[in-house]
């Protein structure tokens, strides 16, 4: 079993408690891949209701029936699969929310310095070649397509933030250690002036929207 967190929840965790506190909102919030639980238990501490899916459940086959949740938050879910089943995962996601609902969510941005690296699966995606999450597809994204990604939802504030050290240790160790526990390809390790004290620089887009 994984150790749960200790550190705190992600900024846009806070922002959707807020919000769903001040507006009144009653019912259950759906988080999709949850990791440690970094961000689950703050909104437990809130006393806000939770669904929260692990990072192995699919995004395309969520829990609920329809209507069924007053919010949504992802730190990183949307992050991994190709940008096809992102799109697919934000259909799924309007099924499962109230009309109104706030979605807060984090996508991959083109500008991260790992896009570009590892196996290219189509545009936007691209899988490690080694490291902790070799194999796995990261999809990135053009501010641009974001709207068009979004599809049925109110695009409400969208904000390209370095990342860095906001993500998760789980996934993204501090210490600046070698390539592999770093999460950063080999590739391009070697190309960040062989010194690989810093990880790579991660930039992401944070989307706050609004099921229609």
């Amino acid at each position: 079993m994984t150790a749960p967190s200790t550190q705190g929840p992600h900024p846009l965790a806070e922002r959707l408690i807020a919000e769903y506190l001040a507006a009144g909102l009653s019912g259950p919030v759906l988080e999709i891949a949850a990791g440690r639980g970094r961000s689950t238990q703050a909104f437990v501490a809130a006393g806000i209701p939770i669904v929260a899916t692990a990072d192995a459940d699919p995004y395309t086959q969520l829990p609920g029936a329809r209507d069924a949740y007053a919010a949504a938050f992802s730190s990183h879910g949307y992050l991994h699969g190709a940008a096809a089943k992102v799109r697919a995962g934000f259909a799924e996601l309007r099924r499962v929310l109230r009309p109104g609902a706030p979605v807060f969510v984090t996508l991959g941005s083109i500008h991260d310095e790992r896009f570009g690296f590892g196996e290219a699966l189509d545009e936007w995606t691209f899988a490690p070649g080694d490291g902790p999450e070799k194999g796995v597809p990261h999809a990135y994204f053009e501010q641009d397509e974001i709207p068009r990604l979004l599809a049925g939802y109110t695009l409400e504030s969208l904000a390209e933030i370095d990342a860095t050290e906001i993500v998760g240790t789980w996934a993204h160790p501090a210490d600046g250690g070698s390539p592999a526990e770093s999460g950063l390809p080999l590739e391009a390790a070697n190309a960040k002036d062989s010194r690989r004290q810093k990880p790579p620089r991660i930039l992401h887009w944070f989307v706050v929207a609004r099921k229609n």
